[in-house]
C-alpha cells in the first residue's frame, strides 16, 4: 500500500520536474543562440562602421591634398607633408586590418579577392601622390579611376557586412585568401584595366615622378 502511494507521488513528482528541465534546457539554447546571433550582428556592424570612417578618412585627406599641393598660394611645409603622411599611413594601416578581418572571416570568391585587391591599391594611390607632392588627379566625377574606386569601396563595404554571419574559412584557406588580396599583381592590373586609354593611368603618372 504505502510502495504504491508513493510510486504515485513519486510519479506525480517526475513530470513537473522534467518539464520544467526541458524547459530550462530548451531556454538556455535560445538564450545562448540568440546571444551568438547578437554578438555576429554586432561584429558585421563594427566592421561595417570602421570601413565607413576609413572611406571618410580617405576622401578627407583626398582634399587636404588637393588644397595642399594645388590650391594653397604657398609651398607645402615640412610640418604639413609630415602631417599627410601620418595621416596617410594610419589610414593604409586601418584599411589593412579590415581586409585581414575579411580574408579571416569571410570565403572570398575569385571576384571579391580581386575587388579587395584593387580597392587595397586605390588606397595606396594617396600615399603615392604625398610622396610625390602631386594631387591625386581624378579630375572629375566621370574620371574613370575615380568611378572604379567608388564601386569598388561598395563592394568592399558588402563583404565587410558579412563578417560575423557566415561560417569563417580554415586556417589555410584564409591564409591563401590574404596573400592574394595583397599580391603585388593588382598594381599592374589596375592599369591594365581601371584606366581608360584616353587617361595617363594616375599611378602610372606617379611613378614616373620624381620624389620631391
Amino acid at each position: 500500500m504505502f510502495d504504491d502511494i508513493g510510486f504515485e507521488i513519486l510519479k506525480a513528482l517526475i513530470g513537473p520536474v522534467v518539464a520544467v528541465g526541458l524547459a530550462w534546457l530548451v531556454g538556455n539554447r535560445l538564450s545562448t543562440e540568440w546571444a551568438l546571433r547578437q554578438r555576429r550582428r554586432e561584429q558585421s556592424l563594427a566592421s561595417v562602421a570602421e570601413f565607413y570612417r576609413l572611406y571618410g578618412e580617405f576622401f578627407a585627406l583626398w582634399k587636404l591634398c588637393n588644397y595642399a599641393f594645388r590650391d594653397a598660394d604657398h609651398e607645402t611645409d615640412d610640418a604639413t607633408l609630415w602631417d599627410l603622411m601620418r595621416r596617410s599611413a594610419a589610414l593604409e594601416a586601418n584599411g589593412e586590418a579590415i581586409l585581414l578581418r575579411i580574408a579571416s572571416e569571410v570565403t572570398l570568391s575569385k571576384d571579391d579577392i580581386r575587388t579587395l585587391g584593387l580597392f587595397r591599391q586605390g588606397v595606396q594611390l594617396l600615399r603615392q601622390s604625398i610622396v610625390k607632392q602631386r594631387i591625386l588627379g581624378w579630375s572629375s566625377s566621370e574620371h574613370r579611376e575615380y568611378q572604379a574606386f567608388k564601386g569598388l569601396s561598395v563592394g568592399v563595404g558588402s563583404l565587410a557586412a558579412k563578417v560575423g554571419s557566415v561560417k569563417p574559412p580554415s586556417l589555410e584557406t584564409a591564409q591563401q585568401q590574404l596573400r592574394d588580396v595583397t599580391h603585388n599583381k593588382w598594381s599592374k592590373e589596375w592599369i591594365a584595366t581601371i584606366a581608360r586609354r584616353d587617361e595617363i593611368p594616375v599611378q602610372a603618372e606617379l611613378e614616373a615622378l620624381p620624389a620631391k
